[in-house]
């Protein structure tokens, strides 16, 4: 594969699992990659070829996702894989074709998407500053006034343009919809004032997890949305796991009372817009039946 890895217009690169020294982990060794290589990670192919790639970005481990992990567990249970994501390490969009796993060795094909999602993103605001005073939607045309998230008529609006970007282009998404278990006795026995405090709390909670491409609403009285954009469900589970710990660091305990919050992962399918959302009630409310504080996907 190396030797056709130059009439490839995109990054192309050979990666080797190895041993990590110090530990039993596992890391990538970068064995070949192509001159365009080069204007993805802004170093010379002589630097980056036989070295670890911990070693050489080290910014891609320490971040939300271990990378190398990601790419050896995907190269190893898949014939072939795409993942798009915003990469942090190199502020990028990228697409990564990872495939021909062999000997503990595989191919990865990087595209870059930063343009042409960029020009996507321009275009869908300029649409909308069409459509709306800015002023509009910084105030009640799409936002809920209490959260300061995007109100509901805003997230559908939103997920139909998802929708439309994965029939165009096939960009996957999922959705994240959280309910606050025991809202009314929470207003009940402290008062509404308590409860608009705790729905505050929670829409600052959910909405530190999402990243520049996501979506994030209150979706019901009690309820919150994350539209994860670009995005698999193998990765948005890691996401999710994260919110779990932050919800049982941050927001376990308020008002002198216990809160937990239930909830359900789905990714897209292809299915209208108007199904999607009943199916993703439905799992909510399969979620709560199985006891408080469980998210599902």
């Amino acid at each position: 594969m190396e030797k056709f890895f130059d009439y490839i217009s995109d990054a192309a690169i050979k990666c080797k699992i190895i041993k990590k020294d110090d530990s039993n982990k596992n890391d990538l060794q970068i064995t070949h990659a192509n001159k365009h290589t080069e204007y993805i990670t802004n170093l010379s192919n002589d630097e980056i070829i036989n070295k670890n790639i911990s070693d050489i970005f080290p910014k891609m481990t320490d971040t939300l996702f271990n990378w190398p992990k990601i790419f050896i567990e995907t190269a190893m249970t898949n014939d072939s894989k795409i993942i798009e994501q915003y990469f942090v390490p190199f502020e990028k969009y990228l697409r990564f074709n990872i495939f021909g796993y062999e000997d503990d060795c595989f191919d990865i094909i990087i595209t870059d998407l930063t343009e042409k999602k960029e020009i996507k993103r321009q275009l869908l605001v300029r649409d909308r500053q069409i459509r709306h005073l800015e002023n509009e939607i910084k105030s009640s045309a799409n936002v809920d006034m209490l959260t300061k998230l995007y109100n509901f008529q805003f997230i559908v609006d939103s997920i139909a343009n998802s929708i439309e970007n994965y029939n165009e282009e096939g960009d996957k998404f999922c959705l994240l919809l959280l309910d606050i278990d025991n809202f009314k006795k929470i207003n009940e026995l402290h008062g509404i004032k308590a409860g608009d405090e705790v729905l505050q709390k929670a829409s600052l909670l959910f909405s530190s997890i999402a990243r520049k491409i996501d979506v994030t609403g209150r979706y019901g009285k009690d309820e919150f949305i994350i539209i994860f954009n670009n995005l698999d469900i193998d990765i948005a589970k890691i996401m999710v796991e994260k919110l779990k710990k932050d919800i049982e660091k941050h927001f376990i305990k308020s008002i002198d009372s216990k809160i937990s919050v239930s909830g359900a992962l789905l990714e897209y399918s292809g299915e209208p817009l108007e199904q999607l959302l009943n199916k993703l009630e439905k799992s909510v409310i399969k979620a709560k039946s199985l006891g408080n504080g469980t998210i599902i996907s």
